[in-house]
């Protein structure tokens, strides 16, 4: 089963590690990364994209008899938690994997695309060149400029007498109080009869009102203060005792297998037995969930269990593929292995439909088809 996790190499985070059971020695130069349920399903340099695309990986290793590869920040980055399709071009390898949450790097250690870029300084303009010719700091400019032209007027304060005027002395400016002194205290003299009268009429007025309004005020005061009003408090009378509110009837179970309405990440998090494991994906296929089969088919094969092994097998299996599944094509190398798993696991359904893949693949070989040939070497030791 492919395993993949982060790679404990960096420690940073951006870098993830693919483990390939029984894949080492093989040459493999370029990984292929894929996605269902997007126009532009396939992972390129730049980003997901619709033409198909290769990745070169970051290293390729071994680790005892499995195959181990290495993906950088510039793949990891475009990945979420999920189920991707990973497949090996040069071995045949094509399988629903499901992808864990790695860290990305950091964008100021990414570089390329990722990274951050410096800003340059904005451009500075150089201020255009000044005349650094000295001027003189006062009198008339050195000579006039043809260019220019000169208007004469008579200025204001040099405007002289007119003529057959007789010089003299010129009579100064002539000069206006702005306010009369004796102004202020004359109207003040006349408005003081005016407030006087106005004053005694108010007077007048007030005691006249007083001398209007004087009985109705002392036969308000000599009548007696009213007594105040009697408030009867009603006695209710004796009744039947309150009857308490009915209990509420509690909420029915709810129908249906809860786990319907879970994801296989979820599901996985259970903890189920694998038996129950297999009978969801069971259920799920007949619904036509068949990404959501296939993930939970390969939780329960990893417990292990025989019959879920077997499922997957027939899924890749060429004999018994169905179109329109969770797979796009067959894969005769991956049900080999599903194939003698379940067999090793004890399922005995897993015997007879080995031997026969066996049969196809040996004509396969015979026929030159490399992928059948290492098919067999690996399966059939």
């Amino acid at each position: 089963m492919i395993r993949i996790e982060e790679d404990p190499a960096h420690p940073e985070g951006g870098f993830a590690r693919i483990t390939v059971p029984g894949m080492a020695g093989r040459e493999v130069s370029a990984v292929a990364i894929g996605r269902e349920g997007y126009g532009a399903d396939s992972l390129g340099p730049e980003g997901w994209q619709v033409a198909s695309a290769r990745l070169v990986p970051d290293a390729v290793s071994a680790s005892g008899e499995d195959l181990v590869l290495v993906l950088g920040p510039s793949v990891v980055e475009h990945l979420e938690a999920g189920p991707i399709r990973l497949a090996l071009p040069e071995v045949g390898l094509a399988e629903v994997v499901m992808w864990p949450e790695i860290a990305p790097l950091p964008a100021a250690a990414r570089g390329g695309f990722a990274g951050v870029r410096p800003v340059a300084p904005p451009k500075v303009q150089p201020a255009p060149p000044q005349d650094r010719t000295p001027q003189p700091l006062s009198g008339p400019p050195s000579g006039p400029d043809p260019d220019s032209t000169v208007v004469t007027r008579a200025s204001p304060d040099q405007t002289g007498p007119p003529a057959g005027t007789p010089a003299g002395p010129s009579p100064g400016p002539t000069t206006r109080p702005l306010l009369d002194p004796t102004a202020p205290a004359s109207a003040a003299r006349r408005r003081a009869p005016l407030l006087l009268l106005l004053l005694l009429i108010l007077l007048a007025a007030a005691a006249a009102a007083g001398w209007w309004f004087r009985e109705p005020l002392l036969a308000m005061l000599d009548r007696p203060p009213a007594p105040p009003p009697s408030i009867e408090i009603a006695t209710p009378e004796p009744g039947p005792p309150p009857q308490s509110a009915p209990a509420p009837e509690p909420a029915p179970a709810l129908a249906g297998d809860p786990t319907d309405s879970m994801t296989p990440a979820e599901i996985a998090a259970l903890n189920l037995p694998p038996d129950r494991v297999f009978a969801i994906a069971e259920a799920r296929q007949a619904q036509g969930r068949h990404q959501d089969a296939l993930l939970l088919l390969e939780v329960a094969a990893n417990a292990p269990y025989g019959p879920a092994m077997s499922a997957l097998a027939r899924l890749y299996d060429p004999a018994s593929f169905i179109p329109g599944g969770a797979l796009s094509v067959p894969n005769p190398a991956k049900a080999a292995q599903y194939w003698r798993a379940a067999e090793q696991a004890g399922d005995p359904a897993a015997a007879p439909a080995r031997a026969a893949l066996r049969t196809r693949l040996e004509a396969a070989a015979a026929a030159g088809d490399a992928v059948a040939a290492i098919a067999l070497q690996d399966n059939w030791p």
